[in-house]
């Protein structure tokens, strides 16, 4: 059987198994983040996999995608492919990669009620929020780095410590204790996405490559978003492991150079990414590895410098640049900007778009200039569409501000108008043409 094409399957929640550090199930890392509050089970409530899978909101889901109904926690793909961005929709990767025999029978034996025999061949398990990092688009669910900053950022606002919510009376680390639940699908598996926390940090990671090798899975797709902050785990050399398998493929979460994305993922030594990056270029040529970066309000402008730097460097020449886009929060997504700066940032986009139409003939910048020129189009088209209201947005970019000021607060060596002097000028220019005089300095 073909997979219906109603422009809504998925087929997703048939072969995929994505759980978050806390043991809650999702349909995939691309669901909207608004609807995160819808409950798909947890693994913890479970004795085996195959009943998270068909837990009643994943039953639901699977009637609407047969049934040609789109569910708003897929909007993220929908917008993109309404936009003509679809090497951006998960939904049509999904559909395009996971065709295999056993993945279709899952469908086709699909029962009224959207129960099945789920064929999970893509795992994507956060087993925990252990990372170094304090990303500034990520949070406390995700980096335990975050912990003790939350803490100082209540006390700004006011929230006291005997709060129940308060971060105070939350651990700093969150684990889920899956792996033995997860290990009999190791040996069919046919790709697995490592991400953060920091997935380098998990001890589950290492255990599940040696399943893999132990299991003789070594043609299984192991992917990765990792700051490459270390290259090892307990005297065990990564490098070594990634050896033994066919394809790995390493998107590192860089999103700008040295002191620019040293404040947007606070604690990252942009000189320890560079050598690590250019350590795995020289040693395991045959990996996809490629700069994975996030578009948002603190680095669209910036962005393009960095990109030079990529294809300069060839840090670019395994993947084209897709571009991930920050929507949550929403004081970080670029579509919130004012159309005068937007005009400013396009520009700029622009004149790096010219740069490297002038390079074609240079072949050590052809290529790799090539692959990038669709995401950077991409980025442009994004930024121009419009998202909110004018008041709303109004509102956002004055949280923005306040937020930048708050980090600088609880973390006085941080200061972002010396990092970001970009973003700073923004700013300073917006507040001036507002005529705004009671904004934090």
């Amino acid at each position: 059987m073909d997979y219906p094409d109603n422009k809504s399957f998925c087929i997703a929640p048939w072969v995929h198994l994505h759980l978050l550090p806390n043991g809650n199930a999702m349909p995939c890392c691309f669901w909207d983040q608004h609807h995160k509050r819808d409950f798909y089970g947890n693994i913890n409530d479970h004795d085996n996999v195959n009943d998270l899978m068909n837990h009643d909101s994943f039953k639901e889901l699977r009637l609407k995608f047969l049934s040609g109904e789109q569910h708003p926690g897929c909007d993220r793909c929908y917008n993109h492919e309404d936009n003509g961005r679809m090497n951006n929709s998960m939904r049509a990767w999904f559909n395009n990669t996971f065709k295999s025999d056993a993945s279709r029978r899952s469908v086709e034996n699909t029962q009224q009620d959207g129960t099945i025999e789920p064929n999970v061949v893509y795992l994507d398990i956060r087993y925990g929020n252990i990372c170094n990092l304090k990303c500034r688009m990520c949070g406390y669910e995700l980096s335990s780095s975050w912990h003790e900053d939350l803490i100082k950022l209540e006390k700004i606002v006011g929230i006291k410590e005997d709060n129940p919510r308060s971060q105070a009376n939350k651990p700093k680390f969150i684990h889920v204790d899956a792996y033995d639940k997860i290990e009999p699908f190791l040996e069919h598996a046919e790709e697995i996405y490592f991400a953060g926390g920091e997935p380098l940090l998990y001890p589950e990671h290492t255990k599940m490559l040696d399943k893999l090798v132990e299991t003789g899975n070594t043609k299984c797709r192991i992917k990765y978003n990792s700051n490459l902050s270390t290259l090892s785990y307990k005297g065990r050399d990564i490098i070594e492991l990634w050896k033994k398998f066919d394809l790995v493929s390493v998107g590192a979460s860089i999103d700008a150079m040295a002191q620019g994305v040293e404040f947007i993922r606070t604690n990252l030594k942009w000189k320890v990414f560079e050598k690590n990056f250019n350590r795995i270029k020289e040693e395991l040529p045959l990996v996809h590895l490629f700069p994975a970066p996030t578009i948002g309000v603190l680095n669209i402008e910036i962005f393009p410098e960095f990109n030079r730097y990529c294809i300069e460097n060839d840090w670019c020449k395994h993947a084209p640049f897709i571009p991930n886009f920050i929507n949550v929060p929403d004081w970080q997504n670029p579509k919130i900007l004012p159309d005068w700066y937007k005009e400013r940032i396009i520009q700029k986009y622009n004149m790096h778009i010219d740069w490297i139409k002038q390079r074609m003939d240079d072949p050590n910048i052809e290529y790799a200039g090539q692959n990038q020129l669709k995401g950077l189009k991409l980025v442009l088209s994004y930024l121009q569409e419009n998202v909110n209201d004018t008041d709303t947005n109004e509102k956002l970019i004055h949280e923005a501000w306040q937020k930048l000021w708050s980090y600088k607060i609880a973390d006085p060596e941080l200061d972002w108008s010396q990092s970001l002097p970009e973003l700073f000028a923004f700013f300073t220019e917006y507040k001036q043409r507002k005529g705004w005089t009671n904004w934090p300095d």
